[in-house]
């Protein structure tokens, strides 16, 4: 990831003002298998407010992203929900994940194919993995993202060997987007 990774997610985080509601799909994603408590690690969750949402649930939440100001912008919004959330500042293509087990291990937006062996290594007995990735498919509307952060139409389930997928699909969302969503769990 790097310093120029920091400093475009700094900018972005940046422009989105603290208390902002910019909801993850993930919420909704992984609500009906979330446990009523435990250890949930985001993966570069950055500013969105799944963390929030995650530790309003009673989970003890955990944010590991490259970016300072989105790792702040978490806790700021964690601090007027009333609620923690704590953040590990940390670059994933040099570093190695926040030691687990967890029991929940989410990520929205980012593909780095490379993590998912220590991801699924990280969960813990009966772990869930979500995972809210645009596809290939969304560049015949959007340039963005790029085709490097883009998953190959069917690929998201291919990722994850070893794991029960309990939901996937892949389809246009509300959002604009065409998106694979995955929901896995450990045996």
């Amino acid at each position: 990831m790097g310093a120029g990774d920091r400093e475009r997610w700094n900018e972005k985080w940046s422009s989105v003002g603290t208390g902002t509601d910019h909801r993850s799909p993930l919420v909704e994603l992984v609500a009906p298998w979330l446990p009523d408590a435990g250890r949930l690690l985001d993966v570069a969750g950055g500013g969105s407010s799944a963390a929030v949402e995650f530790a309003k649930q009673g989970l003890a939440v955990t944010v590991a992203d490259v970016s300072d100001v989105g790792l702040s912008k978490a806790r700021e919004d964690a601090a007027l929900a009333a609620v923690e959330v704590d953040t590990v500042e940390i670059d994933l293509e040099a570093d190695p994940l926040p030691a687990g087990p967890w029991d929940v291990i989410t990520v929205a937006n980012y593909l780095q194919r490379e993590l998912f062996p220590t991801m699924i290594e990280q969960l813990a007995a009966g772990g869930i993995l979500a995972i809210v990735i645009a596809t290939e498919t969304n560049l015949e509307r959007s340039d963005k993202p790029g085709r490097p952060f883009l998953l190959d139409r069917g690929e998201l389930p291919t990722l994850v060997p070893g794991l029960d997928v309990l939901h996937h699909t892949e389809d246009w969302r509300p959002n604009g987007r065409h998106e694979a969503h995955l929901v896995a769990r450990t045996s």
